[in-house]
């Protein structure tokens, strides 16, 4: 009985204890890339050879458009308090349903690629995703590595898409 109870409480105690996130409370650091800081993720992107238009998304959260390997992507500004002091950014591509979109081809992806995750959404959307923290800031050598690998990662679709269709003919 009393072994039930222990077991209960600690259950309750981790259901209900504080989740540790990290907040971004401070000023984006001069020279650094912050999600805190819209404005320095565009200026990045440009630097680093890319588009950056800014709006914002569905939730007015901060959102840049740009495009690399031949697709569209978006940068979504996540973490954000009341649509500002956002503490990180997802690097996303979202693909309609062609009929070949399903959790096979998203899990295969996923046992083989190393930094973006691809998701089957409810609607049959095709979503390949890479998620960056920047709470006190990236250097800008880092930013462009992760932007060269992310355009690494859309390049890569192209080919993956092309060989997944080639194993679900006959014969090859």
């Amino acid at each position: 009985m009393l072994k039930k109870f222990l077991a209960a409480l600690l259950l309750f105690a981790a259901s209900h204890a504080p989740l540790a996130f990290a907040e971004d409370t401070t000023p984006c650091p001069k020279g650094l890339i912050c999600a805190s800081a819209p404005q320095s993720v565009a200026d990045a992107m440009m630097v680093a050879g890319y588009r950056a238009k800014m709006s914002t998304d569905d939730l007015g959260d901060p959102k840049i458009s740009s495009a690399a390997a031949g697709y569209d992507f978006s940068i979504f500004f996540y973490g954000c308090k009341e649509h500002v002091r956002c503490d990180s950014l997802q690097f996303n591509i979202t693909f309609t349903d062609d009929g070949k979109n399903t959790i096979a081809l998203a899990n295969d992806w996923n046992k083989k690629k190393w930094f973006a995750q691809m998701a089957l959404l409810d609607d049959k959307r095709l979503e390949v995703r890479y998620d960056l923290a920047t709470i006190g800031g990236v250097n800008q050598a880092n930013f462009a590595d992760v932007m060269a690998w992310w355009e690494t990662t859309l390049g890569g679709l192209n080919a993956y898409f092309k060989e997944q269709d080639a194993a679900a003919k006959p014969g090859s």
